[in-house]
This record gives structure tokens, sequence and C-alpha cells, in this order.
């Protein structure tokens, strides 16, 4: 996956976490490294309301149960991940 296209992806999933009640003043100053619930404080129902989300808008299924705390940039390649497949 190009830079170009990651940046995509990253922008999007903030995008996402805007939709399902983050503060989008934080999330502009988020980068691909900061984590789901370390820096961001996704709870257990934000997390389940994300997966819902991203499955809405990608038509993927993402386990964010697998992992202990996924980093933004993560997220977005698994998403694009999910999306080459399909």
């Amino acid at each position: 996956m190009s830079t170009h296209e990651t940046a995509g992806l990253l922008s999007t999933v903030t995008e996402t976490l805007a939709e399902i009640g983050f503060d989008e003043a934080e999330l502009a100053q988020a980068t691909s490294d900061w984590k789901l619930r370390a820096e961001l404080g996704l709870s257990s129902v934000e997390t389940t309301e994300l997966q819902l989300a991203l499955k809405q808008r990608f038509g993927v299924t993402v386990d964010l149960w697998d992992q202990d705390d996924y980093t933004l940039g993560q997220l977005a390649e698994l998403v694009a991940e999910q999306r080459s497949r399909s």
C-alpha cells in the first residue's frame, strides 16, 4: 500500500472515530502511532461501535479484540488488507 493510500485510509478511520463521538480536535492531532485504547481511550462499547462503523463504511470485518491495542496506522492497514481480499 502506498503512503498516499495509507494517509487516505488513516484519514477515513479518524473520520469514522469522529462519527461515533470522538473529539475532532483531538483526532486532528492524532498520529498513526496513537493507540486506540491507550491514547484515544476507546472503551469496549466504542470498540464495538467502531467495528460496526468500519463494516458499514468499508464492507470489511476487522476484529479489534484479537490484539491488546491497535494503533491508528495498524487499523488503517487492516482495513486495506480486508478491502484487497474482497
